[in-house]
C-alpha cells in the first residue's frame, strides 16, 4: 500500500502543472483500468469496506451503517434528507438503513417542532453505549490500512486523496 501512495505521490509531482483544461494524465494510449488511479481508489474502498465488515460485524453492525451512526452520534446531520446528500444514497436505501438501525435500538426518528416534514434522527442510549465499540474498531481497520506508513506518508496520502476529491467537486453542482 506504501508503493501505490508513493507512486500516486511521485506522479501527482510529476503532473502538477497539468490543468483540467489542457490534457490531463491519462490518455487514450496510457490509460489502463487496472491501472489507474481511480481503480486503485474504488478497489481499497473495497476492501476497507470488507474489512470494516468483518470487525462491526462482531457487534452486529455493517460498514455501510457505521457512517450514519457516526454522523448522528457526532450531531453533523441530525436531518435524514442532509444526511442522504451526504452520504449519497437515496432516500429509499436510506430509508430501509433507518429502519434497521432504530430496530436496532440505537437511533430513533422525530418530526421536526418547525417542520412536519422534516424528520430529525437522534442517537438513543443504546447507541451511545455501542458507539465507542464501532469507534474503536474502525480505528483498528484504518490503522491497518496504514500499516507500514510513517506518518509522514499518511499525510501525504490525506492530503493528495483531498485533492483527488476536491477536484471532482463540480459533480455537486451537477443537474443528475
Amino acid at each position: 500500500m506504501a508503493a501505490i501512495f508513493t507512486a500516486m505521490a511521485a506522479k501527482a509531482l510529476r503532473t502538477a502543472a497539468v490543468q483540467t483544461d489542457q490534457v490531463g494524465y491519462y490518455t487514450v494510449e496510457t490509460y489502463s483500468a487496472d491501472d489507474s488511479v481511480g481503480y486503485l481508489i474504488a478497489a481499497t474502498r473495497t476492501r476497507l469496506f470488507r474489512a470494516l465488515d468483518v470487525e462491526l460485524r462482531k457487534h452486529g453492525f455493517s460498514a455501510a451503517q457505521w457512517p450514519i451512526l457516526r454522523a448522528i452520534a457526532d450531531g453533523e446531520t441530525p436531518i435524514a434528507a442532509d444526511l442522504c446528500r451526504k452520504l449519497n444514497y437515496d432516500t429509499g436505501s436510506m430509508a430501509r438503513m433507518l429502519n434497521r438501525l432504530e430496530e436496532k435500538g440505537v437511533l430513533r426518528r422525530e418530526a421536526s417542532k418547525d417542520d412536519g416534514r422534516t424528520v430529525r434522527l437522534r442517537i438513543t442510549p443504546t447507541g451511545r453505549r455501542i458507539y465507542p465499540k464501532l469507534r474503536d474498531a474502525t480505528i483498528r481497520v484504518l490503522n491497518r490500512l496504514v500499516a507500514g506508513f510513517s506518518a509522514a506518508e499518511v499525510e501525504r496520502a490525506h492530503e493528495l486523496l483531498s485533492r483527488m476529491h476536491s477536484n471532482l467537486d463540480y459533480v455537486n453542482d451537477a443537474d443528475l
